[in-house]
């Protein structure tokens, strides 16, 4: 049995239970849990079963207790290497794991959602993405309308995200930097104007948080974040993702025309 299935079984025990004898759990996968020093110790006679349960609930507990949120991958990775925790360990990699997955999965949506943008600047409401945000923009200057604003940040941000993932290094960070910019400023225009908005830590990746920002025709648009003060702009919101995939900019670009802010 691998130390992943074992850790699996771990929680199940309840050690104060009555009726449950130490030996019973002993001839268990008990031992797994508490290293190889104190198994070989338990084995020659030098480590009482008591001892061994004590320290395998310490274990468990810090386990259980050690919150990933804010690690890197790379950082957890480090960690469930120097750990003499085997439950931590095994719990670190079971995530490290998921991580990866989940990055590999971002990086498929990250290819598709490249080859959108191209097609958005070239066909966007027939006359490129460009285009749009220059005619929103020059239109926003002489109006205080506070939708055509939104909806013009809301363009801006998505187009930032997507561009951000075209490029490396500094310059990368600093359209990352805009779009955090962006998504800072609108929350004051989203509460001003009432509309549904919010965050939450169910990210579905390698991101600390998801804002969520309801148009005003129940569409959702979401974005991932590591700017780990976002909840200060935000307020916590139960929402879930509803799972469409690369259609932000579509999404924005089909209120754009429903709402007849381009023509």
């Amino acid at each position: 049995m691998s130390k992943k299935a074992i850790f699996l079984i771990f929680p199940v025990y309840n050690f104060t239970k009555p009726g449950i004898k130490e030996k019973k759990v002993m001839e268990t996968s008990i031992l797994y849990g508490v290293g190889k020093k104190v198994r070989n110790a338990y084995k020659n006679g030098k480590c009482s079963e008591s001892e061994v349960i004590s320290i395998y609930n310490r274990n468990l507990k810090e386990a259980n207790a050690f919150s990933v949120f804010g690690y890197k991958t790379r950082e957890l990775a480090e960690i469930a290497k120097s750990t003499y925790n085997p439950l931590l360990k095994a719990r670190l990699e079971e995530i490290i794991m998921s991580k990866k997955n989940l990055s590999k999965k971002s990086n498929e949506q990250n290819d598709l959602s490249l080859q959108k943008l191209e097609m958005f600047k070239k066909n966007a409401l027939g006359v490129g993405l460009r285009k749009v945000l220059s005619h929103l923009k020059h239109n926003a200057r002489k109006s205080k309308d506070l939708e055509l604003h939104l909806v013009l940040m809301l363009l801006e941000t998505e187009f930032a995200n997507l561009s951000a993932k075209q490029n490396h290094g500094n310059k990368k960070g600093m359209i990352y930097g805009r779009k955090s910019y962006l998504l800072y400023r609108m929350s004051e225009y989203l509460d001003i104007a009432g509309w549904k908005y919010g965050i939450n830590e169910a990210t579905g990746k390698n991101a600390a948080y998801i804002v969520y920002v309801y148009l005003p025709n129940g569409v959702q648009l979401s974005w991932h974040t590591n700017d780990y003060d976002m909840y200060q702009y935000y307020p916590l919101i139960d929402s879930e993702w509803d799972g469409q995939a690369c259609m932000t900019m579509e999404k924005i670009l089909n209120y754009v025309q429903q709402a007849k802010l381009y023509s």
